[in-house]
């Protein structure tokens, strides 16, 4: 899988601005690959992607059977929510970065490197990344109804690694759509995984992505 982050004029501290810009301009992709057969649920799940010199900006929006969160605080395991993922590795030797997002914008935010020794993030760096939500943020939900929801979230260039924002970067990176407790268990990926349990810390499955 290949894809390019479009790159925004609005400076992404206007959020608002630089979101509809990503809206109108960036290609939408699709988190669609059901690479487990045992968890065939599918949930409608589309991102765009841009950049500029400030950092990167993602906008999810997400359609599903169990809308749920029960992790409310800045950190908790988003993972067993409605939740969507970035996993990105900025260099070519499988360190990669795991940004991990519920539905009411709890987040988990780790580094791993290729032997798996992990880097977890003090709040203070978690509350740079801004995270904005269409439903309550930090709220219980659980919805059995099920429905529509959206987050968009802006990774400064401060938690990047320096030097990386500029024109013609390229670098991998997977996207996904999880929710470990919600009704109907998923696993879905923007680039397809094969391995024979599910597991999304695979960096070599990971996509290629070039900044524009």
């Amino acid at each position: 899988m290949e894809m390019i982050f479009i790159q925004l004029a609005t400076s992404l501290f206007n959020m608002p601005a630089a979101t509809a810009e990503l809206r109108e301009n960036a290609p939408l992709q699709h988190i669609d690959k059901v690479n487990w057969e045992t968890f065939d649920y599918k949930p409608e799940v589309t991102f765009r992607a841009g950049w500029n010199e400030d950092g990167l900006l993602l906008d999810f929006e997400v359609e599903e059977q169990h809308i749920l969160s029960t992790h409310t605080g800045l950190y908790g395991p988003a993972y067993e929510d409605s939740c969507v993922e970035f996993f990105y590795s900025p260099t070519s030797d499988n360190n990669y970065y795991n940004l991990e997002m519920n539905c009411t914008g709890t987040r988990l935010w780790h580094f791993k490197t290729a032997e798996g020794v992990k880097t977890v993030f003090p709040d203070e760096k978690l509350e740079k990344i801004i995270i904005k939500t269409t439903l309550p943020q930090h709220t219980e939900i659980d919805d059995r109804n099920g429905g529509k929801w959206g987050l968009t979230v802006f990774i400064p260039a401060e938690c990047l690694p320096e030097g990386f924002l500029k024109s013609g970067r390229e670098f991998t990176a997977n996207f996904y759509k999880c929710g470990d407790k919600t009704m109907q268990k998923h696993y879905l990926s923007w680039s397809p995984i094969h391995t024979e349990k599910p597991s999304f810390h695979q960096p070599g499955y990971f996509g290629r992505i070039k900044l524009q």
